[in-house]
């Protein structure tokens, strides 16, 4: 039997998408996320990045989920701590140094300020502030380069595997996505055996990003 030829509807119309749900099931997702980074997956953090993002980071081309909801206006939890103890400022991970014994063994990492599992957080520092402070406040910074949460965010997804790849990076963002990028090395007194922190500053600090999310007033 022959059937008549299916039409096949070109429309351009649009159907409403209602948002009112949107940021609990966006914010959800954020908490999964989160808890995926702590099971020890660091490289969840690309996609944390994505999903940051989409919250909150507006161009002419796109629209955050936060200014879609007229909920941008909000107050923002900033974790960012200086210790004048550090000549490399990373305001959002501390240098965690356990078990390392001479040089050698243990855990020498760069640490989300909100993992509490080694030493608690400094939360006398913790503070609310407007979108446009806490996006735009530097949160990394050494004697040539700084970052805020925004070139942090974007230089992942736009340009490090969040979203996309780029065969450049900037050099701002490159100096801090090194073990060195602290500033310091671990030496053994003894036997002098320099060592290097085993992850990079960026990962903890998009993790961190995300504690600061789920903790403001959204």
């Amino acid at each position: 039997m022959l059937y008549p030829k299916a039409h096949i509807c070109r429309s351009t119309m649009k159907i409403s998408n209602s948002l009112s749900e949107k940021l609990d099931e966006h914010l959800k997702l954020m908490s999964v996320l989160c808890e995926c980074y702590d099971g020890g997956n660091d490289i969840i953090a690309l996609s944390m990045a994505i999903a940051i993002r989409v919250l909150v980071h507006d161009t002419k081309a796109s629209t955050s989920l936060l200014t879609h909801l007229g909920r941008k206006t909000v107050q923002y939890l900033s974790t960012n701590f200086r210790d004048s103890k550090e000549t490399v400022h990373l305001g959002l991970v501390r240098r965690i140094n356990v078990g390392v014994n001479d040089g050698a063994g243990g855990e020498a990492r760069y640490w989300p300020l909100c993992d509490e599992r080694y030493f608690p957080a400094p939360k006398q520092n913790f503070r609310f502030v407007t979108f446009d402070e806490w996006w735009n406040e530097r949160v990394f910074e050494n004697h040539k380069f700084y970052l805020t949460r925004k070139d942090l965010v974007l230089s992942i997804t736009n340009k490090d595997g969040g979203a996309h790849f780029d065969t450049e990076v900037d050099e701002r963002y490159d100096d801090f996505r090194k073990s060195w990028s602290g500033g310091s090395s671990l030496v053994g007194r003894r036997s002098g055996v320099k060592r290097g922190y085993d992850n990079i500053p960026i990962y903890p600090a998009v993790r961190q990003v995300g504690y600061e999310l789920l903790h403001s007033k959204l």
